[in-house]
């Protein structure tokens, strides 16, 4: 019971630490939307097709935002990856994403917005 308690402690412990990392304090403020100029400098970061991309599924539905079709790509492509895992935090301006495997392992992966959201890197976090 000591050791699951221990356990406990310890993975609460590396995803707090994990999410401090991932999201910083003042990003926790903002909103998701953001204003219309800071979408705009989001789009600027992407590439041409992704951008178009992202521009065509905001315009499919009302209260679609840049930032939320960016996140949603960005989830679908780690399902591919890692499809029992669950996502700790996001850090769409750095690249990074940090999941946790169901085995409570933590990964860190870097991703690439002129790339279409594609993973470029990894790390995986120890105890």
């Amino acid at each position: 019971m000591m050791t699951n308690l221990r356990r406990a402690r310890q993975c609460a412990v590396l995803t707090a630490a994990a999410l401090a990392v991932a999201i910083p304090l003042p990003s926790v403020a903002q909103s998701s939307t953001g204003s219309r100029e800071y979408q705009q400098a989001e789009l600027s970061e992407l590439s041409p097709a992704i951008r178009s991309e992202v521009e065509r599924r905001v315009a499919q539905g009302p209260g679609n935002t840049p930032r939320g079709v960016l996140e949603a790509m960005l989830l679908n492509e780690l399902q591919l990856r890692e499809p029992a895992s669950r996502i700790v935090g996001v850090d769409m301006g750095r690249g990074v994403v940090v999941i946790q495997q169901p085995g409570g392992a933590m990964k860190a992966y870097t991703f690439n917005k002129q790339e279409g959201l594609r993973v470029v890197g990894e790390v995986t976090l120890s105890r």
